[in-house]
C-alpha cells in the first residue's frame, strides 16, 4: 500500500472541526446555505478591513514580474519592517525587522518553530482546553505533547499541574489566549504563574524552554480584557500571528513569527525557522497577503461586529437554560450538554439544522464549541432553534450571565522590561 502507517493513522483520526464543517458544507447543498446554521469553524464574516481592498488594488495597478517573484525566505523587508515597528508602538517591545520572519499562516509558522527546536522524545507542553491540531503538530516532529487540565470554574490552567508538568524533557509550552475552544483570556495572574513555573524550571534544568504564544485572536477582545504581552513576561518568547482573523482572510494563510529581542538562541532560532520553510515545502509566505498583512498591522476588522454575536448568543442560551461560558475574546464560547452527553447534544442541534464541535476534541469533554463568527442575522435566526433543543432537555432559565461582565483586571502592557528572564 502507497500511503504509510503513518498517515494511516492520522486518516483514522480527522479533524473533528473538518469533519462538522464538510457536514455543514453537504447539507447546504441539500437544504439550502440560509437553512443551515454553521457555528463548526472559525470562518470570519465581519468584512476585512481597508488595508486588504489597498493592497489587492496595490498588486492590480502593478503588473512587474518582480511583485510575485521570490523573495528573501524572511518575506519582504518592507513589511517586517512595518510589523516590527507596529508591535514597537503597540506593545513597547524593541523588535526590528530582522527579529521577524513572515509564515503561510500560524500553522505554518509553528511547525516551522518545533522542527527548529525539537528532537524525538521531546516534550511539547499545552494548556487544556486547547486547538486539536497542536497534537499533529507535535507528532509530526516525533515529540510528545504533554496536556495540562483546567480549572473547572474558571477554564484557566491549572498552574500546579502546569508546574508538575515540567520536566528536563521539556522544550516548549504554547499558549494560546484568547483560547480556543473557550475565548477566555488568560489574566495576569496566570500569565505571571506561567512565567514564573517557567523560569523556576530552566533553572532547574539547566537549558532554556521555549514559550510559543500562538495568537491568531490577539485582537478579538471584549469587555475592557487585555491580552498578556508574554515578551514583557517571559524573554524566551515566539510570538506566532496570523492575519486570518483580524482581517478576515482566513484563506489568504499569512501571518509571522516574532523572536523576541534578547531571547536565548534568537539567531539560530531564526535562521532555523527560514530553513525549515524551504524544508517543509512553503518557500516563503505569499507576496501579495504579505502586502495585505503589511496594510493591517495597525488595523483590524470591526471588534464590535463579533462583540454582538457574542452577547446576542450568549444571553439567549442562558435565558433558554443552557449553561455556557461566553468567554472574552476570540469568537468561541462552550456550552455544556445538560446531562453531560456532548454527543446527543450534536445530535440533537443537527436536527435543527445547528452544526457544532464535540469539546473532547479540544480536551473539555461534555461541552460542545460554538464559534458564533457567523453573520449577525444568521445567529439570530438560530436562536429559536436552540430555544427549541432547550425544551427538549426540559430546562428552564439560569441566573443573570454576569461573566459578560470583565472577569479580571485587565493585563497592562508594560515597557519592556522581563519579569521573568533566561
Amino acid at each position: 500500500m502507497l500511503v504509510s502507517r503513518f498517515m494511516q493513522q492520522r486518516l483514522g483520526t480527522s479533524s473533528a472541526i473538518r469533519q462538522a464543517f464538510e457536514k455543514a458544507e453537504q447539507l447546504k447543498k441539500v437544504h439550502g446555505a440560509d437553512n443551515i446554521f454553521d457555528f463548526s469553524i472559525g470562518n470570519p464574516s465581519a468584512p476585512c478591513p481597508a488595508g486588504v481592498r489597498a493592497a489587492l488594488e496595490e498588486t492590480a495597478r502593478k503588473t512587474a514580474p518582480e511583485l510575485h517573484g521570490y523573495m528573501d525566505s524572511s518575506g519582504y523587508a518592507d513589511v517586517r519592517s512595518t510589523i516590527a515597528a507596529s508591535l514597537a508602538r503597540r506593545f513597547d517591545t524593541p523588535y526590528k525587522a530582522s527579529d521577524i520572519v513572515m509564515t503561510t499562516g500560524a500553522a505554518s509558522a509553528i511547525n516551522a518553530l518545533m522542527q527548529t527546536v525539537l528532537d524525538p522524545e521531546d516534550e511539547v507542553v499545552a494548556f487544556l482546553p486547547c486547538y486539536p491540531a497542536y497534537r499533529v503538530f507535535v507528532e509530526n516532529w516525533g515529540a510528545r505533547l504533554v496536556e495540562v487540565p483546567f480549572d473547572e470554574e474558571t477554564m484557566l490552567p491549572d498552574l500546579a499541574a502546569f508546574e508538575r508538568a515540567l520536566t528536563p524533557r521539556t522544550k516548549l509550552v504554547i499558549v494560546n489566549t484568547p483560547n480556543n475552544p473557550s475565548g477566555v483570556v488568560y489574566p495576569t495572574a496566570a500569565a505571571d504563574g506561567i512565567a514564573g513555573a517557567l523560569f523556576r524550571a530552566q533553572r532547574e534544568f539547566g537549558h532554556p524552554i521555549l514559550l510559543l504564544s500562538d495568537e491568531p485572536y490577539r485582537d478579538l477582545v471584549y469587555d475592557g480584557a487585555q491580552n498578556p504581552w508574554w515578551p514583557t513576561i517571559y524573554r524566551n518568547t515566539a510570538v506566532v500571528y496570523s492575519f486570518s482573523k483580524s482581517a478576515s482572510i482566513a484563506g489568504e494563510r499569512i501571518g509571522y513569527a516574532a523572536l523576541t529581542p534578547g531571547m536565548a538562541d534568537r539567531d539560530a532560532l531564526l535562521a532555523g525557522i527560514r530553513r525549515s520553510l524551504g524544508d517543509i515545502g512553503f518557500v516563503n509566505a505569499p507576496a501579495t497577503a504579505q502586502r495585505m498583512a503589511a496594510a493591517c498591522a495597525d488595523d483590524t476588522v470591526d471588534i464590535a461586529y463579533y462583540d454582538r454575536n457574542r452577547r446576542m448568543l450568549a444571553s439567549a442560551l442562558v435565558n433558554a437554560g443552557f449553561d455556557v461560558v461566553p468567554g472574552n475574546g476570540a469568537f468561541y464560547l462552550l456550552m455544556a450538554a445538560p446531562d453531560g452527553d456532548e454527543r446527543l447534544l450534536l445530535e440533537r442541534l443537527a436536527a435543527k439544522r445547528i452544526v457544532a464541535v464535540g469539546g473532547s476534541d479540544f480536551g473539555a469533554p461534555g461541552y460542545v464549541r460554538l464559534s458564533y463568527c457567523l453573520p449577525p442575522e444568521a445567529v439570530s435566526r438560530a436562536l429559536p432553534l436552540f430555544a427549541q433543543v432547550a425544551k427538549e432537555y426540559r430546562l428552564s432559565a439560569q441566573p443573570a450571565l454576569a461573566t459578560l461582565e470583565p472577569a479580571a483586571a485587565p493585563v497592562q502592557h508594560a515597557p519592556f522590561t522581563v519579569l521573568f528572564a533566561s
